[in-house]
């Protein structure tokens, strides 16, 4: 057995368990995320509305997402979202970003007064630079 510090407290918690079980409880995780996001696109849209509503690096990420998906006033920085992101919310990210195309669209999935409650927080930082 070898102690592994666990990067999600920064080396503040220390698991005592193998690499290999660390690992799969993470693939683990991962897969009960994909399951619960899966040909759901209302409860992916859903979590990072609640994501978006915090002051935090994820609530900047998700809001970015999703200001961007909601008109082109809006832009977001992919690798940031997905970096910024832990393994839940970023199988959301890819199960919402999966399901939207011709017919299928932001607006199936927030209200624009949700969306409006985020352009009041995070707008200025998301809004597209005008040259």
């Amino acid at each position: 057995m070898e102690l592994i510090q666990d990067r999600k407290f920064n080396g503040n918690a220390t698991l005592h368990c193998t690499r290999e079980e660390w690992e799969a409880m993470q693939r683990q995780k991962q897969e009960q995320s994909r399951q619960r996001y899966h040909n759901n696109p209302q409860a992916a849209a859903t979590k990072l509305y609640q994501i978006a509503r915090t002051d935090t690096g994820g609530g900047r990420a998700a809001s970015a997402l999703l200001l961007s998906l909601w008109n082109n006033n809006f832009v977001c920085n992919m690798r940031a979202v997905i970096c910024s992101l832990d393994i839940d919310n970023s199988e959301a990210v890819i199960a919402l970003l999966g399901t939207l195309g011709p017919g299928h669209h932001l607006e199936r999935y927030l209200t624009e007064e949700q969306v409006i409650e985020i352009i009041d927080v995070w707008g200025d930082m998301h809004e597209r630079r005008r040259a």
